[in-house]
């Protein structure tokens, strides 16, 4: 029996989205006894080299089984370019996340991402989304709020700006993806993207003078499972998920899917004592969520209509 391309995408987007929803748990507990840029070139250089083996042994022969070459300048270019849009996004939100550790409201503010993706396109390219995407966005932003923020957002502080910034970041990632992933082999892709993110955290570890080696080894020992967890499942797995997702999706769409990390962090903040548990209200954010991914598949074009 084979499975629609649709149900793929939204099997590689839900997996991506519950190990990023734990991630923030992780990033919570790492993020004040770590210098950010180690976290990030530690995390995203173990991501990069966790997807070698996945390379050599499945995607080197299904490209030469299915005699298809994918364009290597094109997946390194593209990859340098997301995998410094990755580590501004990324750098964003571990500042964010270590000024408040709120894994909820963090995945709230990141999640906002839903809508400045269609936002973006539609300005940058002129690419229209379909009402059916945009009530999906809007519907996943009002969820992503009562699930999230319990207490009303209240004075917007330091930390709330640098979380916004990074998710515009996060969007542009979303969109510089969807500009190449037709051009590209999908685990080749996430290798290089993480190997660039990695290696502009170990040059800003060298210009702010964090190089004391017996301090990266301690940093490194206290958070080992944190990191370990971010490098292979948050970095390995969950974003190759991500561009697997991305090569059957519309990039507004797949913005929404993934919004549901929020769920899981808002989860993973409860079940690991890092945020209060979840109510009434965080119940109702979860089903808007769940109200917009539904209307985000349905089209109103009666064109369409059949399909």
């Amino acid at each position: 029996m084979k499975v629609s391309k649709s149900v793929k995408s939204n099997f590689f987007f839900f997996l991506a989205s519950i190990i990023w929803g734990f991630a923030f748990v992780a990033q919570c507990d790492a993020g004040d006894s770590i210098n950010i840029f180690l976290l990030i070139a530690f995390r995203y250089i173990l991501g990069s080299a966790s997807l070698i083996p996945i390379i050599l042994l499945y995607e080197n022969r299904k490209e030469k089984k299915e005699s298809k070459k994918a364009n290597n300048k094109e997946t390194i270019i593209g990859g340098a370019i997301c995998g410094t849009i990755l580590f501004i996004a990324s750098a964003l939100q571990q500042w964010g996340i270590n000024v408040n550790p709120n894994a909820g409201k963090a995945g709230f503010i990141t999640g906002t991402y839903t809508v400045l993706v269609p936002i973006i396109c539609l300005i940058l390219f002129r690419k229209k989304t379909g009402i059916n995407v945009l009530l999906g966005a809007i519907c996943a932003v009002i969820g992503l709020y009562l699930l999230s923020v319990q207490n009303g957002i209240g004075n917007i502080g330091f930390a709330d700006i640098v979380l916004f910034i990074g998710a515009i970041f996060w969007a542009f990632h979303i969109i510089t993806i969807d500009r190449f992933i037709d051009k590209v082999s999908p685990i080749k892709f996430s290798s290089v993207q993480f190997l660039v993110c990695g290696l502009w955290g170990l040059i800003c570890m060298i210009i702010t003078g964090n190089l004391d080696i017996s301090v990266i080894i301690s940093q490194i020992e206290i958070n080992i499972m944190p990191l370990l967890y971010m490098g292979i499942c948050s970095s390995g797995i969950a974003y190759t998920c991500q561009v697997l997702g991305q090569r059957d999706a519309d990039p507004t769409y797949s913005a929404i899917i993934l919004s549901t990390e929020s769920v899981f962090a808002a989860v993973g903040g409860v079940l690991f004592g890092i945020d209060k548990g979840m109510n009434l209200r965080s119940y109702i954010g979860c089903a808007v969520i769940f109200i917009g991914i539904v209307l985000s598949q349905i089209s109103f074009d009666k064109k369409n209509k059949k399909e």
